[in-house]
């Protein structure tokens, strides 16, 4: 792949690399360009260049690394991407610990959102909104068409406005003036671009709202939220709406074209009000105060679902240290749901913080039996296996957990300590060069690497292994390295 066919998205890695910033913005227009973007960069080009970003998102990014949250977001993503275009390509969604307002897509089908993004909404349909939106801007190739336009803007003109918008993504007022020093002409068609794109990713992200079940009506709705929340905060511009911004007109057409579907009453999923219960209880503070905060919320019936508050309870009681309160809410609730997964991983967890490891460990090996492929089951069950020195069954567990999730930096690193553990070396600082490698860090990755190297001794395949993935590694410095 030569990226010297795309300076420009080349300067804005390179700006990421640096630390200016780590979010390609989603909204960044061109004029329809049909397939013509696709002699520019291809989609596994784009994919390349989507996973990179990726990897250096990790590095200034806090990633949400709580597992039932992430696999929430996926499932609801890929739901939406089942009824799209996108339908064959690999999507991955993700969740930034951040408690402002937004959602953003990087090039080849990673979309993120914000904690804070999932506790405004006031339905899952409005969350399902957001993220269609976002998917269809993956889906239309809005990224591959504002590469291509690049070609016929001037480079320091369009290496000055994607400066700019990484800039103004990550919360950065410079980003404003970096785009202000650019010439007019070439600012005014980067907002009509802007327009033209975010008026296609509301058409196309309504069709797959309602494709997948949810009321499309959700769309405006939110929009009209966002609106409402800009007046409350004129000094302080929600970040969802520098990237996406809301008009009276756009909220209008978003309306008139949701009507023309069907209304429809759908309750949103247990999964949705759980998430943002665990969210509200993870979120920043003091772990006293939110676990008050719940309770007075139980007491005085504000809440939208009571077992999902009951459990939001539970896990902030767990964070508290307040272990034996935290161990009845969590009985209350396996006893009204005994079949309910994230109830019995609750109940393990309690007891892991207590240092009943016997019992934790009885926990998951029976939730284990009754759904043995689940994702997040895995990477719990191997957390704990690893905590009581069981380095053997964490290895097999994880093995299992990296097969479905590959991308997952907090798994290679659990692998390496079982790894490790089991006295197999170069395994370990083999995982441990896959960790570094995801979190940005491909120097680190080689130097583990080499490692590996010295403790494979005379196994050829081993050694050929390991060369031939620090070579690829060195292949994408140099690439990026390139000018």
């Amino acid at each position: 792949m030569s990226y010297k066919l795309f300076p420009a998205v080349l300067a804005a890695s390179l700006l990421l690399q640096s630390g200016l910033s780590s979010v390609f913005a989603a909204n960044t227009a061109l004029p329809d360009l049909g397939d013509e973007s696709i002699a520019v960069i291809s989609p596994t080009q784009e994919r390349k260049l989507g996973e990179n970003l990726m990897r250096q998102s990790r590095r200034t990014l806090a990633f949400m690394e709580d597992p039932e949250t992430n696999e929430y977001i996926q499932m609801l993503g890929q739901k939406l991407v089942s009824n799209s275009d996108g339908a064959r390509q690999d999507f991955r969604f993700f969740v930034i610990n951040n408690p402002t307002v937004n959602a953003f897509a990087l090039p080849g089908g990673f979309i993120g959102v914000h904690t804070g993004l999932i506790l405004t909404t006031k339905s899952e349909a409005e969350l399902a909104s957001v993220l269609a939106h976002e998917t269809a801007h993956i889906t239309q190739r809005h990224i591959p068409r504002l590469i291509t336009e690049s070609q016929r803007t001037s480079l320091p003109a369009m290496a000055a406005i994607l400066a700019g918008i990484l800039l103004a993504s990550s919360g950065h007022q410079s980003g404003e003036a970096a785009i202000a020093l650019t010439s007019a002409a070439v600012t005014q068609k980067g907002i009509n671009y802007t327009r033209t794109f975010e008026e296609e990713a509301d058409r196309i992200g309504m069709q797959i709202l309602a494709q997948s079940g949810f009321d499309p009506r959700a769309m405006p709705a939110f929009f009209e939220q966002m609106q409402n929340l800009n007046r409350l905060n004129e000094t302080s511009l929600p970040e969802y709406l520098r990237t996406h911004p809301v008009t009276t007109n756009r909220i209008a057409d978003s309306r008139n074209r949701a009507e023309k579907f069907q209304v429809r009453q759908v309750p949103d999923s247990l999964e949705f009000e759980h998430v943002r219960a665990k969210i509200r209880a993870l979120s920043p503070g003091n772990p006293d105060e939110i676990t008050r905060g719940f309770r007075e919320n139980l007491a005085q019936g504000k809440y939208r679902n009571a077992d999902a508050e009951h459990y939001g309870y539970a896990v902030a009681l767990l964070r508290a240290r307040q272990l034996a309160n935290a161990r009845v809410e969590a009985k209350k609730l396996t006893e009204r749901q005994p079949n309910k997964l994230t109830y019995r991983i609750l109940q393990a967890e309690i007891e892991m913080a207590a240092q009943n490891y016997q019992q934790a460990l009885a926990l998951y090996a029976d939730a284990t039996a009754k759904y043995p492929m689940n994702a997040t089951l895995m990477r719990y069950h191997a957390g704990a296996v690893l905590k009581t020195e069981r380095h053997a069954p964490a290895k097999e567990l994880l093995a299992l957990a990296l097969k479905q999730r590959p991308d997952d930096p907090a798994l290679y690193k659990m692998l390496a300590q079982a790894a490790g553990g089991t006295g197999s070396n170069h395994e370990a600082h083999k995982a441990l060069a896959e960790y570094y490698y995801l979190n940005g860090n491909p120097h680190a990755a080689i130097e583990q690497l080499q490692l590996a190297a010295r403790f494979a001794g005379d196994n050829f395949y081993l050694q050929s292994s390991l060369e031939a993935r620090i070579a690829a590694i060195r292949e994408e410095i140099k690439a990026y390295q390139e000018k």
